[in-house]
């Protein structure tokens, strides 16, 4: 992270069709991978962001009237089409420039105003149309494997009548209708337009939330958190506290106004650093990418809702809060404005003021303390998620004699965890999943579970959990059997005498020349096999199997 002084500055995997791309920098070209490469379930976009399937190649000519002005609905680039809608047909004029589509109010251009109401900027540079007066809305997938950004694009000045307070009705009109006009954008032949792609925290910092719960579960030191870019008070989280996942949360918004949401990491302990931002990670070429980290006397929370707020302390004579923003698509941050108490420069005057971080103004005692009130008013309340929704709960160290029932069990997991009652050869059984995600199928599907019985006697009894490979083969039932499934694995799990088993389980493995060996293992034996008959023959069975369907814990 660089801190840039400038006076006064002012500045996933993407849904599952057919294949998964890599996002991995501005430009980047598409890769397919196994189909259980995303175990991630945070990376599942939702089917109805999907703006657009492959298409058959269209051809859309833009009609421009004398002026240059097209007037048709429909406008087209060679990436993508912008579609006007019916009750607004009529009420446009567009231009298509280079890279990027303007749209206006045509009765506002005929009586010679501006009349601009939006623009859409493609580029595959993520410098441009995410920022300044662009805000990212989707990505477009070329059928060359190029990704190109979308912005939506607003005009920097009044576009009608500057003695009229309000804007004109039809002006108005389209304002309103242009979020559900970039919703329905779709790629211009075989390109794909995916809206909101690229921009959600959920889709771009899974990976990082995962990095926090390792450091808390294998315990890191100061120094290791250090070591792997996080706070080192993640580590005095994990040694003091029963709980630590209860009391680290992360949120996701979109501090740089680049349409883009950023990820803070911050404290959930209700005391008095409650609030306080511990790391923040935005995107830099489309990577997750962190920013910058907070310490004990070192502080950062969200300002303004655009801005981080650094109150800092050097010792009993010197304290003070400076105001930053981070930059779109970068690492670097810029001073706003500070204030600090310093005795240790003048100890008679000791209120200063600055706009770089560099020079420091004297200022008196009264300005001093009104601009610091004003700061403090200025503080964000970011809304936390604890860390418990990613983690889940480790049932094998549960004390299971605090639930008398699956419902007790049920009652205690933390929002975002699902659960499911399945029956496995008589047995019933609870199944509980530290996440679970829409399976595109009717199911709440989940790849992992903690398993649960009855005794004899009426107890509930933890048996262990199971894990398939990944959002592409969910847990599913059939004939009796929980079947967990991987790119090159089938397993069937049941209940014996009281037990989880793996009654069955076909696989392969490859040498360093890519060539196959196939075993199967049942009842605790291990056989090597001459060929992948059987394993063909259990996929076959869980291509049959039904998913389960699970209940998700709301908040």
């Amino acid at each position: 992270m660089k801190k840039r002084n400038l006076m006064n500055g002012n500045l996933a995997i993407i849904p599952a069709i057919g294949m998964a791309i890599a996002l991995t920098a501005c430009g980047s070209e598409v890769a397919t991978e196994p189909e259980n490469a995303g175990a991630e379930q945070q990376a599942e976009t939702s089917e109805s962001e999907v703006a657009g399937e492959k298409k058959e190649e269209v051809t859309v000519e833009n009609t421009a009237n004398a002026e240059g002005y097209i007037t048709d609905s429909v406008i087209a680039t060679d990436l993508i089409q912008v579609t006007i809608p019916d009750e607004l047909k009529g009420m446009t004029y567009a231009k298509v420039e280079d890279d990027r589509i303007s749209v206006y109010d045509k009765a506002l251009v005929d009586a010679g105003w501006p009349g601009l109401v939006f623009e859409v900027g493609l580029s595959s540079d993520c410098n441009i149309f995410a920022g300044g007066m662009f805000t990212k809305v989707g990505e477009v997938f070329a059928t060359d494997g190029t990704i190109y950004n979308v912005g939506r694009g607003y005009a920097s000045e009044i576009q009608w009548d500057y003695n009229e307070p309000e804007a004109p009705e039809s002006y108005t009109k389209l304002e309103d209708s242009t979020e559900s006009i970039f919703e329905n954008i779709t790629g211009t032949g075989d390109n794909l337009f995916v809206y909101k792609a690229g921009t959600k925290g959920e889709d771009l910092y899974f990976t990082v939330l995962d990095k926090y719960v390792t450091a808390i579960s294998e315990g890191w030191d100061a120094n290791k958190c250090e070591e792997e870019g996080i706070s080192p008070e993640i580590a005095a989280i994990a040694a003091n506290n029963e709980k630590p996942f209860e009391v680290l949360g992360y949120a996701y918004a979109d501090m740089n106004c680049d349409g883009i949401e950023d990820l803070f990491i911050g404290d959930m302990s209700g005391s008095e650093i409650d609030g306080m931002v511990y790391d923040v990670y935005s995107t830099v070429d489309r990577v997750a990418t962190h920013i910058v980290t907070g310490t004990a006397r070192d502080r950062y929370y969200a300002y303004g809702g655009y801005a981080l707020l650094n109150e800092f302390s050097g010792g009993a004579m010197e304290n003070g809060s400076v105001v930053w923003i981070f930059e779109p698509n970068s690492t670097d941050m810029v001073c706003q404005l500070g204030y600090k108490y310093d005795a240790y420069t003048d100890e008679k005057n000791p209120w200063f003021s600055t706009y770089d971080n560099e020079e420091w103004t004297p200022m008196s005692e009264e300005d001093y303390k009104a601009e610091m009130d004003r700061i403090e008013g200025q503080k964000t309340a970011l809304k936390f998620t604890p860390f418990t929704t990613v983690s889940g709960i480790d049932f094998s160290k549960e004390d299971m004699s605090k639930y008398a029932t699956f419902t007790e069990i049920v009652d205690s997991l933390y929002p975002n965890m699902a659960y499911a009652n399945v029956t496995l050869d008589e047995t019933d059984v609870l199944l509980v999943a530290n996440g679970s995600y829409d399976n595109l199928d009717g199911n709440e599907a989940a790849i992992d579970s903690s398993v649960f019985m009855y005794d004899k006697d009426g107890n509930v009894v933890f048996l262990g959990t199971v894990q398939s490979g990944g959002t592409a083969n969910p847990l599913a039932v059939k004939d009796g059997k929980l079947l967990t499934a991987g790119h090159h694995f089938v397993t069937k799990n049941t209940v014996k005498d009281g037990k989880l088993v793996a009654e069955e389980t076909a696989y392969e493995e490859f040498d360093t020349n890519g060539n196959a060996t196939y075993y199967v293992e049942s009842d605790g034996e291990k056989n090597e096999v001459e060929d992948d008959k059987i394993l063909q023959g259990m996929f076959a069975e869980y291509s049959e199997a039904e998913v389960v369907n699970f209940q998700k814990v709301m908040e």
